[in-house]
């Protein structure tokens, strides 16, 4: 039962994460995409300092960790925000959506790398037709023709740095509070940011109505204040490779959001890549399941 409750408050995470895709294109039509960044980590500091602020102040770490902590800020923040924000200027949420569902292969694979974990055949089978699925999606059917967009690179640039990120805050969560993760992680992305933005500034547009204003703040709290700090706390309890699987769901959420939100629905190259995508997927998730099935069949026979 307790399992059950943390993956569904991981799931609650990814569906906020998923209308991020659509909340942020709404946003850019008024703002450019490092303001937007900007904005919105000056909220979630805000945020999380004022609600957080004994376990921050409490925090002691080595200089290791303030390393780690400095990478995560720069690459899962940093990073992370802006190549979000500018791929949605020049791609759909939903290509964005399912270019980010890779996210939990390329963590997989990355553990691997760093941690030695084993993989089988299965498991890599899993992994070509993936990618194979993303190649179809971001060359937009052409695969062997090369025909990437900016907004495709820069959503592929938001996997990557979004997968070190979970690899490297399961890390810390071994020594440091969910909190102080969040916070100093949020904090370092917003110094980065900053002098990126010094002349975008006197560019402004203040007369954005309220209730565009009202979005960024809510959406900023909810999405990467709440639905962050739960995902780092619940996270480093089922580990890095499991929570990130959940975000297999983003990019369903992220079509329906955008059908009925922005009527934006998916071509069918989109759709093949997707399925594509999630038939790799779940060869990732069940390779030790599907190997075992196999050798007690062959045992039989």
């Amino acid at each position: 039962m307790k399992q059950l409750t943390i993956y569904m408050i991981l799931f609650s995470c990814v569906f906020f994460w998923a209308s991020n895709f659509i909340i942020g294109s709404i946003l850019i039509e008024h703002w450019s995409p490092i303001m937007v960044a900007n904005f919105r980590l000056m909220v979630i500091v805000l945020f999380l300092g004022c609600i957080s602020w004994k376990a921050i102040i409490r925090t002691t770490f080595t200089r290791n960790d303030l390393l780690l902590l400095i990478i995560a800020g720069i690459l899962g923040v940093s990073v992370n925000h802006y190549s979000f924000y500018a791929s949605l200027q020049h791609t759909s949420p939903i290509t964005a959506a399912l270019i980010l569902a890779c996210a939990p292969i390329v963590t997989s694979l990355l553990n691997k790398m760093i941690y030695h974990e084993s993989r089988n055949g299965i498991f890599w089978l899993g992994a070509i037709i993936s990618f194979i699925g993303v190649g179809l999606i971001i060359t937009k059917g052409a695969l062997i023709t090369i025909s990437i967009g900016k907004g495709e690179v820069l959503s592929l640039i938001t996997m990557l740095s979004f997968a070190l990120f979970l690899i490297i805050v399961n890390h810390l969560s071994l020594k440091l509070s969910a909190q102080s993760i969040t916070f100093y992680t949020n904090l370092i992305g917003l110094l980065v940011l900053v002098p990126f933005s010094f002349t975008m500034w006197t560019r402004i547009n203040w007369q954005v109505t309220y209730s565009y204003w009202m979005l960024l703040i809510l959406s900023a709290v909810i999405i990467h204040g709440i639905s962050n700090l739960l995902w780092n706390q619940k996270m480093k309890e089922i580990g890095s490779t499991n929570a990130s699987l959940l975000l297999n769901f983003e990019p369903a959420i992220a079509m329906l959001l955008s059908a009925i939100f922005l009527k934006q629905f998916p071509t069918s190259v989109q759709v093949y890549g997707s399925l594509l995508i999630l038939l790799g997927i779940l060869l990732c998730i069940y390779y030790k399941e599907i190997r075992t099935l196999l050798f007690m069949k062959r045992k039989t026979t």
